[in-house]
């Protein structure tokens, strides 16, 4: 409307001069026309009755000309200044929309807050009577987060009326419109498909909205906005918040692995402090209080038996001996965990040598078929079996010969420490305090991620402990074939 009235102005002012041209030639014209029939003398007396009357009429129809049009635009400009307002309104509502999403998404602290107000912008955008929400989880299944206005049934009858039965279809590309074939509850007569996607990128999900009505889409506080096939402003704004809302569901989901990365995280040190702690509760401190009894007995010796002292002595030392590399182990391990500088490699490779240098051990590490995903919760699972295999071996086996390797077996993560020490039956553990609590807690830490732990080991044969954890839904990781 207002294209067509700017057009009809810029005509009528590029025409204006040579209409009035033509106007101005066509009175004069009739003027000459008069004077010529008037100087006739059969006509003059006639003509000169009807010449008032004759110029009478085309003044009337001259004013009535002019004013028709005055009218006429009139009612353009009416009308242009209407569609303006119009649109003026339904460009304040879709603004107000996008801003109320925006606000409520940069205060919501989760998923679910994000999907609590989603489910309510269906009947907003598109005048549904229902709604449901889909998302794809970490598989990739389509599950139904949230639904409004149908039952469970009552869902299940709708989305079979319009063809979205079980596995459910999600839409290609863009919000299309899927008609009912039969009857459904509630009168809905067609579903509205809204894929939830950031820009280019695989949608997370799909909101479906449910219409009585699919001629009209209804936005919030403005006036109907016409079909939604050929409605592109419309089909913007869906596209818009549906983009939107896929980048806050994104966005929530990398906030909750983060958060449950960071909370892993403290878990996994205070399960160091408390294995330090213990370590030194039950090896150091109990040493240091032995020697303290000892001592008292030095004071009697010395007036009783003092040849025994030097036996006494060398029994110290060797006992200091081993406290000192004790202590020494645990300030080692109190050490911070260096994968975000070196990477998970790099960080294992240098943990790895450098206890082995200490333990003055010969290593073999072999990491040459580790993947460069893996995902991080993993990385510093793996690290921490290692570390208390190698913590292990220190204490118990005597080894002179350790070997650790990582690898992928059977789809998931093969964590394997081997030394030629001692040695122990496997079958004789015991679940009293202070019996292998080490090889427990690596157990109870596997089971927590679904993997295992298998130890290998026979007195005097040495031991390998080997730890699996599978790999979940982690996109360009191979799977080896288990050895």
């Amino acid at each position: 409307m207002r294209k067509k009235h700017t057009d009809i102005v810029a005509a009528l002012r590029s025409l204006r001069w040579p209409l009035a041209g033509v106007v101005g030639l066509l009175f004069a014209l009739t003027r000459l026309a008069e004077t010529a029939m008037l100087s006739w003398r059969p006509l003059g007396p006639w003509l000169t009755t009807l010449d008032p009357l004759f110029w009478g009429l085309l003044a009337a129809g001259a004013v009535f000309a002019i004013l028709s049009w005055a009218a006429r635009q009139e009612q353009l400009r009416r009308a242009t200044e209407t569609a303006m307002l119009d649109e003026l309104r339904r460009t304040n509502a879709r603004l107000e929309l996008l801003y109320e999403l925006n606000q409520r998404v940069a205060s919501s602290d989760s998923l679910d807050d994000v999907l609590d107000y989603a489910i309510t912008l269906p009947a907003r955008l598109v005048g549904a009577r229902a709604a449901a929400l889909v998302l794809y989880d970490e598989r990739g299944a389509p599950l139904t987060a949230r639904s409004v206005g149908l039952a469970e049934d009552q869902l299940s009858a709708v989305r079979a009326a319009v063809g979205l039965t079980p596995p459910l279809a999600p839409p290609l590309s863009g919000p299309r419109v899927l008609q009912a074939s039969t009857r459904a509850p509630l009168n809905l007569v067609a579903c509205i498909l809204i894929p939830l996607a950031e820009h280019n990128a695989p949608p997370v999900g799909w909101i479906e909205g449910y219409v009585v009505d699919t001629g009209q889409i209804a936005l919030a506080d403005a006036p109907a906005a016409g079909p939604l096939a050929s409605n592109s402003e419309s089909n913007t704004l869906l596209v818009t918040v549906a983009g939107e809302l896929a980048e806050a569901v994104v966005s929530s989901r990398r906030r909750a692995r983060e958060l449950a990365s960071i909370a892993a995280l403290e878990q996994a040190i205070t399960e160091e402090r408390t294995r330090i702690a213990r370590d030194l509760h039950d090896g150091i401190a109990q040493s240091l209080a032995f020697l303290r009894m000892r001592v008292d007995l030095w004071e009697d010796w010395l007036e009783q038996e003092p040849e025994r002292l030097r036996d006494e002595f060398v029994a110290v030392k060797a006992n200091l001996r081993r406290q000192i590399e004790e202590l020494r182990r645990a300030i080692f391990a109190l050490r911070p965990v260096e994968l975000s500088q070196l990477g998970f490699a790099g960080a294992l490779r240098r943990f790895v040598a450098e206890f082995a240098d200490q333990q003055e051990w010969d290593l073999d590490l072999e990491l040459s078929e580790l993947p460069p995903d893996l995902p991080h919760d993993l990385e510093l699972a793996a690290f921490r079996f290692v570390q208390e295999a190698l913590n292990n071996t220190a204490k118990h086996a005597a080894a002179r010969h350790v070997a650790v390797v990582l690898r992928l077996v059977d789809g998931g993560l093969q964590v394997v420490v081997r030394d030629d020490g001692a040695g122990f039956d496997p079958g004789g553990l015991s679940d009293a305090p202070g019996g292998h609590l080490g090889l427990r807690q690596m157990r109870e830490r596997a089971a927590a991620l679904d993997g295992r732990v298998t130890v290998i080991s026979r007195p005097g044969q040495g031991t390998e402990v080997r730890v699996w954890l599978p790999i979940r839904y982690t996109p360009g990781l191979a799977t080896a074939s288990p050895s």
